[in-house]
């Protein structure tokens, strides 16, 4: 059997899913994609370019070329709102049960008028969804988790506004089935719930939010406001290592952080003339040039070595930090506009049944780990933390090793 005649199974699809698949699809390889969400790129296609006069090497400019590219590859067939159900050895191969979620709004008849959009009463808080992609088709889909229908049975007002009847409240779950030659685990990871860390206010208070809500409003809005008001922050905090290196929890260092929250914050002060702090215990090394690029930092953003002890709400909408200056000193509360909270990457909720599932084990921290499992490929983060520029190579690593093993089969 010629590589041509093969397929390969690729769990998840964001950067690396899409990555490990333009890969294969490169060699010949048929290519199932099997993403859960409605729409691909995963939190890939939620970051914002942070390029200031030059580029700042932050990487998000290699998603969306990877995730159109594999949305137009003819060898890729994607199968959205599916997870897998049963994987199963048989003579060699692998025998796939896909559970998939119903499509309530049919790709095939929606236009993208917008008329549903309009008539949604629950539009605000995600009933109806946008791709963040230009190219991704569906062009607009229902979630239920947020769809009034779905919990009163009687919120038709997004169908009845619908000249081209796409949709349709009655579709029902289904199975498909699949024989693959190999499985490679692109499923990422989970951002660390701040929430566990009362402390720091999120949920609490409106105005701290998480590095990646940033990231999806500046993308989305070009723009940078507050929550609760929509007035543009003057003064904006980050908090660094929310939800890594603890001493109870994920002890390792999510590699990422550092990188993102400099870049982030060095383009809110050239964007909008934001004043940034940084509050962090130390800097890990990222990207090349680091000492450049840390010199550049620290003359246009205020590093502050400290971490905060509590962040609560305070006078005239404003975010009070509570932090130790140097030790030896009294705490002190400085007032910000806006806290943005650096979490860490955690391991994918899903990763102890998807072990069971091929046939692997779980790293210390809770992340797939590589076992005797032939056939069976990890990549990307659902392996490690890792940036964007190191899930594409890595996932392209993983690609290489299925086609070896593809080839070893048949030889």
């Amino acid at each position: 059997m010629a590589l041509q005649d093969k397929q390969v199974l690729v769990i998840g699809g964001g950067i690396a899913g899409a990555s490990a698949a333009l890969e294969l699809a490169a060699q010949g390889v048929a290519v199932h994609l099997v993403e859960r969400d409605d729409f691909i790129g995963g939190r890939a296609a939620q970051l914002a370019c942070k390029a200031l006069d030059a580029c700042q090497k932050c990487n998000s400019c290699l998603a969306e070329p990877r995730l159109a590219a594999v949305l137009a590859e003819p060898r890729v067939s994607i199968h959205r709102r599916a997870t897998v159900q049963g994987l199963n050895r048989t003579n060699g191969d692998f025998e796939v049960v896909l559970s998939l979620r119903p499509a309530y709004l049919d790709p095939g008849r929606c236009t993208g008028c917008g008329l549903c959009l309009a008539a949604c009463p629950a539009l605000a808080e995600g009933a109806i969804r946008r791709p963040l992609l230009a190219a991704e088709a569906p062009l607009l889909a229902i979630d239920p988790a947020a769809c009034l229908y779905f919990t009163d049975r009687q919120s038709t007002l997004c169908r009845d506004a619908c000249p081209e009847e796409a949709i349709d409240f009655t579709r029902q779950p289904s199975q498909e089935r699949l024989s693959v030659q190999a499985v490679v685990l692109a499923t990422g990871f989970a951002p660390y719930d701040p929430r566990a860390k009362e402390r720091l206010g999120y949920g609490r208070v409106p105005e701290v939010i998480t590095a990646l809500e940033l990231e999806a409003v500046l993308r989305a809005e070009g723009g940078l406001r507050r929550p609760s008001d929509g007035r543009e922050p003057k003064k904006v905090a980050f908090i660094q290592c929310v939800g890594s290196r603890e001493v109870a929890g994920n002890n390792y260092c999510s590699r990422v952080c550092c990188g993102y929250a400099l870049r982030l914050g060095r383009a809110l002060q050239a964007r909008f003339g934001v004043e940034v702090s940084v509050f962090y215990m130390d800097l890990q090394s990222f990207g090349h040039a680091i000492d450049d690029f840390l010199q550049a930092a620290a003359g246009e953003l205020r590093l502050v070595r400290s971490m905060p002890y509590d962040v609560y709400a305070g006078k005239d909408g404003r975010v009070l930090v509570e932090y130790q200056r140097r030790a030896g000193l009294a705490p002190e509360a400085e007032p910000f506009d806006l806290v943005v909270l650096s979490v860490g990457l955690s391991p994918n909720p899903d990763n102890q049944a998807l072990a069971g599932l091929a046939g692997l084990g779980l790293d210390a921290h809770g992340f797939l780990a590589a076992g005797d499992a032939a056939g069976v490929f990890l990549a990307g983060a659902a392996a490690r933390p890792m940036d964007v520029a190191e899930v594409v190579a890595h996932a392209g690593r993983a690609a290489q090793e299925t086609i070896g093993y593809l080839e070893a089969k048949q030889s």
